[in-house]
C-alpha cells in the first residue's frame, strides 16, 4: 500500500544547530545539522507498521550553558493528508549531562534524545460474516443502496422501548428515493467494505451510501482457532491472541486504542479509502461515506471531501442512545434521511 508523509522540523539555536537524524520505517531520510526549516516529503509502501524516528544529538554542557533552549520542534506531520498531533510519539531523553534518562511527550525538543512514533496499519479487509447470501447476486442495478451496520437496519420494535410504525433513515429514503438496504446489525467497517466490494463486482449501482462504524471497532481472527469476530479495544476478551488480519496481539490493540486518538489509525488506512472508491468508479458507482461521529467525520472531509455524505447528528446523551448503544432515535433518523435526500438531489447524480 502506497502511503505518504509529510514532515516539517524547526530548529531553536542561537550559533550551533542541533544535529538531526530522521528516519521512516529504518531509512535515513535526513542526517545533518538541522540549520533552517525542513519541509520533507516521503513515499513509501508497507502493509504492517509506519516507523518513524528522530534523533537529536550534540547537546554539550557549552550549549546547555550559552543556548539552553537549542532544540529543534516537530512543526508539521502529516500522513495521508491526515494532520497528525506530534505528542502521540515518545521522546527517550539519553545522554545529557546532569539530567537521567526519562521520556517525555510533545512537539518541541531541546535534549539529547531520540522520538518515535510507531502506528500500526489496521486494514480494513475482513471477511463478510453477515447475510452472505444477498450478496451471492448477479445483475441487480439500482440507483441507490445502502451498505452499512445496526444503526442504517435499525429495528425500533426491538429497541428501549419498542417503538412501532417508524423506520431507519436508510428504509425512510427509500420509500421516498428507491433503492435498496444491504446494511446488517454487528458489522464492523472491514466487514462493511467487502460487502461493497462483493456487490459491486457483479451488480450495478449508481450512488452507494456507505455508513461507517467507529474506527476503534475491528474485526478480528484468531490466529490459532480462526474465529473470525467483532472486537472492541473496550473488550478484554481473549487479549493474549493473534489477530490474523493485523498480525497483533489484541492486548497490543488494545493498548494503542485506549491511549490515543483514532486519527493516526485512521491516517493510514485513506489509501484503502480511495482504492474502494476507485473501485466504485470504474464501474460507474459514486461512493458517499457516512459518519456519525464528528472528529472522524471531520477528518474524513478534510481528506475525501467529495466522497462524504452530510454529518449524522446524533445526541449520545440522551436517554434513548443511553438505552439503546448509541443509537439515533426516530427523530434523528427522520432529520438525517431528509438531510440525505436533499444532499444527492443537489449532487444531480444521473
Amino acid at each position: 500500500m502506497n502511503h505518504s508523509i509529510k514532515l516539517q522540523l524547526t530548529p531553536v539555536y542561537i550559533k550551533q544547530a542541533p544535529l538531526i537524524t530522521l528516519l521512516i520505517n529504518g531509512k535515513t531520510i535526513f542526517n545533518d545539522r538541522l540549520t533552517n526549516i525542513i519541509d520533507l516529503e516521503h513515499a513509501l509502501q508497507f502493509d504492517r507498521l509506519l516507523q518513524v524516528k528522530i534523533k537529536r544529538s550534540g547537546r554539550t554542557k557549552s550549549i546547555i550553558d550559552s543556548d539552553p533552549e537549542n532544540g529543534f520542534t516537530i512543526s508539521k506531520l502529516n500522513i495521508n493528508g491526515v494532520e497528525i498531533k506530534p505528542d502521540i510519539g515518545s521522546y527517550q531523553c539519553t545522554n545529557n549531562d546532569y539530567i537521567e534518562p526519562h521520556v517525555i511527550h510533545g512537539k518541541r525538543f531541546t535534549l539529547n534524545g531520540e522520538y518515535c512514533l510507531e502506528i500500526p496499519h489496521y486494514t480494513l479487509r475482513g471477511h463478510i460474516m453477515h447475510n452472505l447470501g444477498r450478496f451471492d447476486i448477479n445483475g441487480q442495478h439500482y440507483k441507490y443502496c445502502f451498505f452499512g451496520a445496526s444503526m442504517t437496519a435499525y429495528d425500533f420494535t426491538l429497541g428501549i422501548p419498542p417503538i412501532h410504525g417508524k423506520q431507519n433513515y436508510a428504509n425512510l429514503f427509500i420509500q421516498q428515493m428507491g433503492g435498496v438496504n444491504l446494511a446488517s446489525g454487528g458489522q464492523s467497517t472491514q466487514e462493511i467494505f467487502e460487502t461493497v466490494y462483493k456487490y459491486l463486482k457483479n451488480n450495478k449501482v449508481d450512488v452507494c451510501l456507505v455508513q461507517l462504524t467507529g474506527a476503534v471497532t475491528r474485526q478480528v481472527k484468531n490466529a490459532n482457532t480462526k474465529e473470525i469476530y467483532r472486537w472492541s479495544p473496550h473488550l478484554n476478551k481473549n487479549l493474549d491472541h493473534v489477530d490474523e488480519f493485523t498480525k497483533l496481539k489484541l492486548k497490543n490493540i488494545q493498548e494503542f486504542f485506549v491511549y490515543l486518538d483514532t486519527s493516526p489509525i485512521i491516517a493510514l488506512q485513506i489509501p484503502e479509502y480511495k482504492k474502494l472508491i476507485a473501485y466504485a468508479e470504474n464501474r460507474g458507482s459514486k461512493i458517499f461515506f457516512i459518519s456519525h461521529y464528528s472528529d472522524e467525520y471531520q477528518l474524513f472531509k478534510q481528506v475525501i471531501p467529495n466522497n462524504m455524505a452530510p454529518y449524522f447528528e446524533i445526541d449520545y446523551a440522551t436517554k434513548y442512545a443511553k438505552d439503546n448503544h448509541g443509537h439515533a432515535n426516530p427523530e434523528e433518523q427522520e432529520n438525517y434521511s431528509q438531510r440525505l435526500i436533499d444532499f444527492v438531489r443537489g449532487k444531480n447524480i444521473k
